[in-house]
């Protein structure tokens, strides 16, 4: 991230903290050029924290942008409105972390000029913050699910992997 950006366009750095299912994957769709004029998904990487992509937008306008979950050839689209993104004026690097289906809280931008900013937003939680509450303590438990493959092989995959699959 740390590149740099031309004379007035914003580099922006979108985590979607959301879960899907085995062989789907997230989009974006949005009003301009680079998210697909409403026509033509993104596609979004998997990574440990969740769904990312990079775009280079023109500072100083507004933007309108959702997610979708992409399975085959269908799409699923976020509930309620649009979400709506005020660029800033003048360019530079920012982040902004979203949930699913939550279109109607604003959406924070904050810069990511610093190594240091760029690691808190690989660290950001859904409350956009990287405090951190010592006193509160996991509760671990065992899934239901390790009886089903508990001594049988299991295989894992690389990150995106299952999207090459789709096609075949």
């Amino acid at each position: 991230m740390g590149m740099s950006t031309r004379h007035g366009k914003v580099k922006l750095s979108i985590l979607l903290k959301h879960q899907v299912e085995f062989g789907e994957h997230v989009a974006i769709l949005g009003s301009t050029k680079e998210l697909g004029s409403w026509k033509k998904s993104v596609p979004m990487n998997w990574k440990e924290n969740g769904w990312v992509c990079e775009l280079e937008l023109r500072g100083d306008k507004s933007i309108e942008y959702e997610f979708v979950i992409v399975k085959k050839d269908k799409m699923k689209w976020e509930g309620a409105d649009n979400r709506v993104l005020k660029l800033p004026k003048g360019g530079g690097s920012f982040g902004i972390v979203c949930l699913w289906n939550a279109t109607g809280e604003t959406v924070d931008l904050f810069p990511l000029d610093s190594k240091k900013n760029e690691v808190e937003f690989d660290d950001m939680n859904e409350n956009e913050s990287t405090d951190t509450d010592s006193a509160s303590v996991l509760e671990v438990q065992t899934s239901p699910f390790v009886g089903q493959w508990q001594g049988r092989s299991v295989s894992f995959m690389q990150s995106n992997e299952h999207r090459n699959q789709e096609t075949e």
